[in-house]
C-alpha cells in the first residue's frame, strides 16, 4: 500500500506501522529471548538526569539504587538514536554496584548492541530486528580492548598484572 499525501491520513499511517511493528528481545549472547522477565521499572535518562539539578550524577545513581536495587530487571529506554545518556547511565548503575538485568529499549539498532553490551546492559529489545540472533561478529567485533569496561573486559595490561 503506497504512502498517503501528508496531512491526517499520514499520521494514521504511522500509527498503523508503528501497531505493526515487531519488537524481538535478545539477550547479551544474541539468542531472542521467549520469555524475557519483566521490567519492573522503565527509566528515562533525560528525567533522571535533568531531575539531578545541582546533585551530582553520582549521588543521584545512589538514590535510585536505594529505590531499585533490589529490582531483578531494569530498562533503560533510548528516547532516539543519537541520544547517548543511557549508555552512561548504563555505565554508572554497573558501577555503583546494581546486579540485575538491564534492558536497553526506544531508538537502539543491532550495530549498537556491541557498546551497549560494554557499559553492562544484558538484554536489546529491537524494533524489526530482521535477524532471527544478533551474530558474533556484531556482538564482539573486536578482539581485545584498551580499556576496561563494566563488561568485565579487560585491557591486556590488566590482564598481565592479574596473572602476576
Amino acid at each position: 500500500t503506497p504512502c498517503p499525501s501528508p496531512g491526517t491520513h499520514s499520521r494514521t499511517w504511522k500509527w498503523k506501522l508503528k501497531k505493526m511493528s515487531k519488537v524481538v528481545v535478545f539477550d547479551r549472547d544474541g539468542l531472542p529471548v521467549a520469555s524475557a522477565r519483566p521490567v519492573s521499572v522503565v527509566l528515562e535518562p533525560e528525567v533522571v538526569l535533568e531531575d539531578a539539578g545541582d546533585t551530582p550524577a553520582a549521588k543521584k545513581i545512589a538514590e535510585l539504587l536505594v529505590q531499585h536495587g533490589s529490582a531483578d530487571a531494569l530498562a533503560i529506554r533510548f528516547p532516539k538514536f543519537t541520544d547517548g545518556r543511557g549508555f552512561s547511565l548504563a555505565a554508572r548503575l554497573r558501577e555503583a554496584g546494581y546486579q540485575g538485568e538491564l534492558h536497553a529499549m526506544g531508538g537502539i539498532f543491532p550495530d549498537l548492541v556491541f557498546q551497549l553490551r560494554r557499559v553492562g546492559f544484558t538484554h536489546f529489545h529491537l524494533e524489526n530486528p530482521g535477524v532471527e540472533r544478533i551474530e558474533r561478529h556484531v556482538l564482539e567485533p573486536f578482539g581485545g580492548y584498551y580499556q576496561a569496561a563494566p563488561d568485565g573486559s579487560r585491557a591486556p595490561w590488566q590482564e598481565q598484572l592479574a596473572e602476576a
